[in-house]
């Protein structure tokens, strides 16, 4: 009975927890004035109603567009973040009763609260593919086990689904399926002979096909991307970037990994390692964890270029598992639990005031920017000397998002195709409209109007506008900023 009762203290614990880290992280946002780039972007290609974007397969827009439309709150879309984190808290829990009891299943869970990626993402970049990731990786991972062992027909149906959901979301979903092929390979190959497999498989493509169409009709311009990330020849960039990479993704799961070395030293446990060849959920592990971020940075040393350590951060979410599994601790007792739960808490304590912190006293126009003051200034000026109204701006997509997002006439944007086909503007209402560019430098400018405006010659005259704003932090401290402006009038 006294164990049972442990039981259910540690669940209200671990639920309470949890509805906790929601309530925090997605309030800790409520800080900025604006959404993150990254959300506002979302917003924007949601509302194009297309299958894909300049960047990435469109359903995190989706998601983005139909959440903010429906409440119309900057809440709504960090709520929704932390949701999809939430979800993915729910199945690492499920993915840990697979490999050992309850108490050590919720604190895998409670643990990451150390690893700031899960806390910060929020606050930091509101809601984009990545946060989905967090929440929809556990999820086809959870679903993979259970096909692959209990076979069963509506799951195999739901794995379909959801990956073909993840692969609608971001193409990043194939470096968990590389290890998942691995693992069948290795240790379930009569999986190829289960018709429910192929079924799984086609249900799938069929969810991510309408994107690949959308691909071949625009020459698969959104993966020039990519390319553009990588594109660099520099011998120093082969190796600083994969090494920063790596670096990161430990110092991003640094915070659980002090809060399961404490709960260790507390219980007085050995830090043996738990390695057992045979076993193949060891292997499971093993592969997922690592595997994705091994093809990173190999992407990294080969290619050089930019490497984003939150391309990494998605797939930390076997962490906690691991640590449990590789270096098991000794049986978990109700003072341990709770031991493990109070420095998790402590940890979002620190995180908490160190994002607040720096979203408080930051002067940055990224999460302070004074839309309706630049906005009523331009639309000033436009109107002063048209008749038509602003219907478009182009430029640095962080300049321009918040005028159209913020705005109730909602201005379209020009987005960088890299020379191809816009699928999202009509040339001859452009030309016909007159658009605003803005950037912060003259230089950036000239290049932006190249992109915005294709149509102008080559020896157009320009004639860049200064433009001040200023920009106030939560405590009224006000820093100014400069940028440039071009008026392109409307063309018969």
């Amino acid at each position: 009975m006294k164990f049972l009762e442990n039981i259910n203290h540690e669940r209200k614990v671990f639920w309470t927890f949890l509805l906790i880290h929601l309530a925090v992280w997605t309030c800790i946002a409520l800080v900025r004035t604006v959404m993150p780039t990254d959300a506002l972007e979302g917003v924007y290609w949601g509302g194009l109603h297309d299958f894909g974007t300049p960047k990435h397969p469109p359903f995190a827009g989706w998601v983005t567009y139909w959440v903010y439309s429906i409440f119309k709150t900057d809440f709504s879309v960090y709520l929704i973040s932390q949701l999809f984190i939430f979800l993915g808290f729910v199945y690492i829990y499920k993915l840990g009763k697979i490999f050992f009891n309850e108490s050590r299943a919720m604190l895998s869970v409670i643990i990451l609260e150390g690893c700031w990626v899960y806390s910060y993402i929020t606050g930091y970049y509101g809601f984009n593919p990545d946060v989905i990731l967090l929440g929809m990786l556990p999820l086809i991972t959870y679903y993979f086990y259970k096909v692959v062992t209990e076979n069963k027909n509506i799951d195999w149906i739901l794995f379909g689904i959801f990956v073909g959901i993840c692969f609608l979301n971001k193409y990043q979903t194939a470096l968990v399926l590389i290890p998942m092929f691995i693992w069948v390979i290795a240790f379930k190959r009569d999986v190829f002979k289960n018709k429910m497999f192929y079924l799984s498989a086609l249900i799938a493509f069929v969810i991510f096909s309408p994107h690949i169409l959308w691909m071949i009709e625009y020459d698969f311009f959104p993966l020039l991307y990519f390319e553009g990330e990588f594109k660099n020849n520099t011998l120093i960039r082969h190796i600083v970037a994969p090494l920063v990479f790596l670096i990161m993704q430990i110092a991003a799961i640094a915070g659980t990994l002090v809060i399961y070395a404490a709960l260790k030293l507390k219980q007085k446990s050995k830090f043996n390692l738990n390695f057992d060849v045979k076993d193949q959920k060891m292997w499971l592990l093993i592969l997922l964890g690592f595997t994705p971020l091994f093809i990173h940075l190999c992407m990294g040393i080969f290619e050089g270029g930019t490497m984003r350590p939150r391309w990494g951060f998605e797939f930390l979410y076997l962490t906690g598992i691991m640590l449990f599994y590789f270096f098991p601790t000794k049986e978990i007792e109700r003072k341990d639990f709770d031991f493990a739960v109070k420095l998790s808490y402590v940890a979002m304590l620190i995180i908490f005031i160190a994002l607040g912190t720096l979203l408080s006293v930051e002067k940055n126009y990224r999460s302070r920017y004074p839309v309706s003051v630049i906005y009523n200034d331009m639309n000033n000026i436009w109107a002063q000397n048209f008749n038509t109204p602003l219907k478009y701006f182009g430029g640095y997509i962080e300049w321009t998002l918040p005028l159209t997002i913020y705005n109730n006439s909602h201005p379209q944007i020009i987005l960088d195709t890299n020379g191809y086909k816009n699928p999202w503007i009509d040339e001859d209402d452009l030309k016909a409209s007159g658009i605003i560019v803005i950037d912060r430098t003259i230089p950036k400018l000239e290049k932006q109007l190249k992109i915005s405006c294709p149509y102008l010659d080559e020896n157009y005259e320009i004639n860049p506008i200064e433009y001040k704003f200023t920009v106030t932090n939560a405590f009224n401290m006000p820093r100014e900023y400069t940028i440039y402006y071009l008026i392109v009038p409307p063309m018969k």
